[in-house]
């Protein structure tokens, strides 16, 4: 049984997969999505291997020729959350199971969404310009207590900023694709289905966009969404940029339709050096940050062994993608 890991870790983690059973053959294969792109001669090496492999380990962004000359691959683990990619290249239906990271980075994820909206409360952005700047601005701040917090999609980023939101005596107002009307979850005060996405708008004070990048979410937040929150609420994406409509975003910024955002995706990435969100006061941008916490490709191995063990045991496996949904 051959595994493929097709992106660099160490010793270490190859040896942990080794470890899972006897049977099972690691290829170290980490240069198909290391810094450098391999030359032509490691190319054919690199292809030539992982024809072998019957399971494949490794991020999204993968070049597609390594799906195609994996002619025995069964099963794709992402060590992404996301598969929007997987899903514009079709490998969602090649007919070999793929399985994502879900959940694997959902508390620094939610840590993130707190810092910023910690920030924005507080003017801290604000502060370290003054800083900067020599100049001593005095001002009143926010505070998160009695505050509603809307959450756009309740997966397992969104629970989990509910849960760390909570000792901040926050409301958590959330939203997610089969709420059925009256439905109520253990981590909210209040639930509702995506149709009434504008009372959620409308309630909250922070909005924090955690939902996947599908058809149906694609260009979710735009001009008519921004203006039906509250002058003086914050967006908070960490999602993807897709998600909002950027343009109609910079104009309610610069209009205040609403009071600021924090940005850790935008479209594209990287943010264009011309882009006017880079110099807004009212912005916190961030280079796709969040889930990028250290350790994490240790991490992907452990979740990666946790999936590995339930695959030879016949089990169904965690996190598996719909390719009907496209996640």
């Amino acid at each position: 049984m051959r595994v493929a890991v097709t992106f660099p870790v160490d010793e270490a983690a190859l040896a942990r997969i080794r470890g899972v059973d006897s049977r099972i053959e690691v290829l170290d294969l980490g240069e198909i999505s290391g810094r450098t792109p391999p030359g032509e001669e490691a190319r054919e090496r690199l292809l030539n291997e992982i024809a072998r492999a019957e399971i494949m380990l490794g991020p999204n962004r993968i070049p597609i020729e390594y799906f195609d000359g994996a002619i025995g691959l069964k099963w794709f683990q992402s060590i992404n959350a996301g598969a929007e990619r997987l899903d514009r290249d079709g490998l969602l239906r090649r007919g070999f199971t793929v399985t994502t990271a879900a959940g694997l980075a959902a508390g620094p994820i939610a840590e993130y969404v707190l810092g910023t909206m910690v920030m924005l409360a507080k003017g801290l952005h604000l502060s370290v310009r003054h800083q900067q700047e020599r100049h001593w601005a005095f001002r009143f701040t926010g505070e998160l207590a009695a505050k509603t917090l809307g959450i756009i999609g309740l997966g397992e980023i969104g629970r989990e900023t509910a849960r760390r939101a909570r000792p901040f005596g926050m409301r958590i107002l959330a939203s997610r694709r089969h709420a059925a009307a009256g439905a109520t979850d253990p981590d909210c005060d209040d639930l509702v289905p995506m149709a009434e996405l504008g009372r959620l708008l409308a309630e909250s004070d922070y909005v924090v966009l955690a939902v996947p990048l599908t058809a149906e979410t694609s260009g979710l937040i735009g001009a008519r969404e921004l203006s039906q929150m509250k002058p003086t609420a914050f967006l908070v994406n960490v999602s993807r940029g897709e998600v909002v409509d950027q343009g109609a975003l910079v104009t309610a910024l610069q209009s205040g339709i609403i009071a600021g955002a924090a940005l850790d995706v935008t479209d594209p990435e990287p943010l264009p050096d011309d882009s006017p969100l880079w110099a807004m006061e009212n912005v916190i941008v961030t280079p796709h940050i969040s889930g990028a916490v250290e350790g994490y490709g240790r991490r992907a191995v452990e979740f990666f062994v946790a999936n590995l063990e339930r695959y030879l045991r016949g089990e169904p496996l965690a996190h598996m993608a719909n390719p009907e949904l496209g996640y």
